[in-house]
């Protein structure tokens, strides 16, 4: 273990403080805990979190002392070193994280698995695979399905097109005399790769694209999940429960439930410059950029106005009546805007930890931006219960033939696509529910 590595304050083995009964759960990349809470909020309960990040760290201290931490960076940690530490020589039940995602995000520039960060993806695999817990969930950004393994800068493309798929389904490669793109740069080649990696762990899988909207949540969240079993087949993915009040589903959370009582007392929360505020002014809730008369278009995105993509995040204003973009890490930035409903301000830190369903009494440590930071990173918790509802019942008996087997892997990488496809297009889509075993509900 790296001489950097800290277990929890104590520089000493800890003994482990949940009760013989209970399973070894170990959290990887925990952050501000999100996905660990909404786990607990379904009865399992992380025996182990492993982060790098100091703050991230300070919040489960204070929120979780008796938690085993282990702060420091996983390249340098092995399996035996955790079990050392967790004085755990027996099974581990279930393994948890979410490698850090920016490789792969909308929000960030792509580089898929060619950048350092898409590569701790694999850093944790080669934990699974030294721990061999029962069941392991790795969750990441939606777009993992369509990153490229190796990552070509739009300006050195042929045609210059910033969306992958232009270079897909028999389309011309090459223009210019600019070099074709290889097979390793096209749209879903890192995820075909970690596929055919992942089966060398001997685990089965499934996998898919969730919104957390689906689950509960008051926001539009994209992820991918990936459940892991070592013996048998993993649960199947979390199916909706809550929609457009159709299928017999629970209606959709708004904003408003989430952050309506807490309006006029939202605690503290960052500002817009007078110039950004007089934008926003003119943007009705559930607006964005596209509100804006086409002289202030072009003014507010300058050289983004240009660029390719649909610039969904400039100049966001919320909606009381429906769903919260997914939440960032900048609310008062204009290019991952959140502005309140009501008010011309960003929403503040305790706005957007109810968005992600963290519990009031949840303390996250640091100054704001930090704030802002941890919450926009963590899982929603309603994804958390909705996995751990999953494992659950797994996790309380050593049989696995209760479970059925999962779909093949090309079934469930083309229904993951289509759900990716369907949301970017529109609302609709967004609300639609992708069936692992069939069609496109």
């Amino acid at each position: 273990m790296s001489t950097k590595t800290k277990l929890n304050g104590h520089a000493r083995k800890q003994t482990p403080t949940a009760s013989k009964a209970s399973p070894e759960v170990w959290s990887f990349f925990s952050g501000a805990m999100g996905l660990d809470l909404g786990l607990e909020m379904a009865g399992v309960h992380p025996t182990l979190a492993v982060e790098i990040d100091s703050w991230c760290c300070a919040t489960v201290r204070r929120n979780r002392p008796s938690l085993t931490l282990v702060e420091g960076d996983v390249t340098k940690m092995t399996g035996a070193e955790l079990r050392e530490l967790r004085g755990c020589s027996g099974e581990v039940e279930l393994v948890v994280g979410g490698p850090p995602c920016q490789s792969f995000s909308p929000g960030g520039k792509r580089a898929a698995l060619s950048d350092p960060r898409g590569n701790l993806i694999y850093e944790y695999f080669r934990l699974i695979s030294e721990i061999r817990p029962r069941y392991f969930v790795m969750e990441n950004v939606a777009n993992l399905i369509t990153a490229a393994l190796n990552h070509r800068p739009i300006k050195d493309r042929p045609g210059k097109h910033w969306n992958l798929r232009a270079y897909s389904n028999g389309r011309p490669l090459a223009e210019d005399g600019v070099a074709p793109l290889e097979d390793d740069e096209l749209s879903g080649s890192a995820i075909r790769q970690i596929l055919n990696d992942v089966q060398g762990l001997n685990y089965h899988v499934t996998f898919g694209v969730l919104d957390a909207a689906d689950l509960g949540a008051p926001q539009h969240r994209l992820r991918f999940v990936m459940f892991g079993a070592r013996d048998g087949f993993p649960p199947a993915l979390p199916t909706p429960t809550h929609g457009d009040g159709v299928r017999g589903l629970l209606p959709f959370r708004t904003v408003r439930d989430a952050i309506w009582d807490i309006r006029l007392n939202p605690g503290p929360h960052s500002s817009y410059t007078e110039d950004m505020a007089a934008y926003f002014a003119l943007i009705p809730p559930g607006g964005t950029w596209r509100n804006l008369p086409i002289e202030l278009q072009k003014s507010g995105l300058g050289p983004a106005y240009e660029s390719g993509g649909g610039k969904t995040g400039f100049f966001r204003r919320l909606d009381y009546d429906g769903l919260s973009p997914t939440v960032t890490t900048k609310p008062n930035r204009k290019g991952s805007a959140m502005c309140h409903p009501e008010f011309v301000r960003p929403i503040s830190v305790w706005e957007c930890a109810r968005l992600q369903g963290f519990p009031d009494d949840w303390i996250i440590e640091g100054p704001m931006n930090q704030q802002y930071q941890q919450i926009g990173n963590a899982v929603p918790t309603y994804l958390g219960k909705a996995i751990g509802e999953k494992f659950l019942p797994l996790l309380q008996t050593a049989a696995d033939d209760a479970v059925v087997p999962a779909p093949r892997l090309e079934h469930m990488l083309e229904v993951a696509s289509a759900r990716l496809r369907r949301a970017a297009c529109n609302k609709r889509g967004r609300n639609s529910t992708p069936d692992l075993f069939g069609q496109l509900a």
